[in-house]
């Protein structure tokens, strides 16, 4: 490791360790692209990934579902307790042939067309692209479907944010280095604070894992662990009332 890595992990950690102050009504939970076909090894995703590389997808969907899943059901428990908002997204085509997907999933696709005879992201009413039963929305959430890496690119998320009065995001989901980490660029950009709960967030690799979560500490956020998200939330009384 070199001297100024060294140094650019040191200020992180500074900018990191940071108190952070929320009002709990005015925060809500993220939850990205938690679907099945991320998570579920028989997918054409999960097939088009073995293809590329034998066990390329073992880490990823190992982390998801073993740690990713049961601690987004923790903060899914204290935000449903405390009445707050949850939002998901997800990443599917609108269209059933797939020409509303941006450039780079059009290209994942065609190369799944190739080398597996299917596309390997669907179309948002294929089965492959529900949220996994373990997260299922309640009839309160948010459901906001993307065919963009951000969140923001493709959605209407920024003014359903600033209709319910949010000011903090706390977020989650899969892929890190991927949808998670540019939604949360965006939400920086758009004044957004967020808090980016590393053990509720999956890469393909821990390698990938660590350097997205550094890249985003202190510049676009805070991470944190889910226990001690979970204890910030509990220590945070709502100073205001979203209608």
């Amino acid at each position: 490791m070199t001297s100024a890595h060294e140094r650019f992990i040191a200020a992180q950690r500074k900018l990191n360790g940071a108190p952070i102050e929320i009002d709990l009504a005015t925060t809500a939970l993220l939850i990205i692209d938690m679907q099945e076909y991320f998570l579920n090894p028989q997918s054409p995703f999960s097939r088009m990934m073995e293809r590329r590389a034998e066990g390329l997808g073992e880490y990823f969907q190992d982390r998801s579902t073993s740690m990713v899943v049961p601690n987004i059901q923790r903060l899914l428990g204290a935000f449903r307790a405390a009445r707050q908002r949850v939002i998901f997204t997800t990443v599917a085509s609108e269209s059933q042939d797939g020409k509303d997907w941006s450039l780079p999933f059009k290209r994942m696709n065609a190369e799944a067309q190739e080398k597996i005879g299917e596309h390997s992201l669907p179309a948002k009413t294929d089965p492959w692209a529900r949220i996994v039963d373990d997260l299922e929305p309640s009839a309160d959430d948010v459901v906001i479907n993307k065919t963009t890496y951000g969140a923001f690119s493709s959605t209407g998320l920024d003014a359903t944010l600033r209709n319910m009065g949010i000011a903090t995001i706390v977020l989650v989901g899969v892929v890190t280095n991927r949808c998670v980490e540019t939604t949360m660029r965006g939400a920086a950009d758009r004044g957004y604070r967020v808090i980016l709960v590393d053990d509720a967030t999956a890469a393909f690799s821990q390698e990938l894992q660590d350097a997205s979560t550094l890249s985003l500490t202190g510049a676009y956020g805070f991470v944190r662990q889910t226990d001690e998200t979970l204890d910030l939330l509990q220590s945070s009384e709502p100073k205001s009332t979203i209608e």
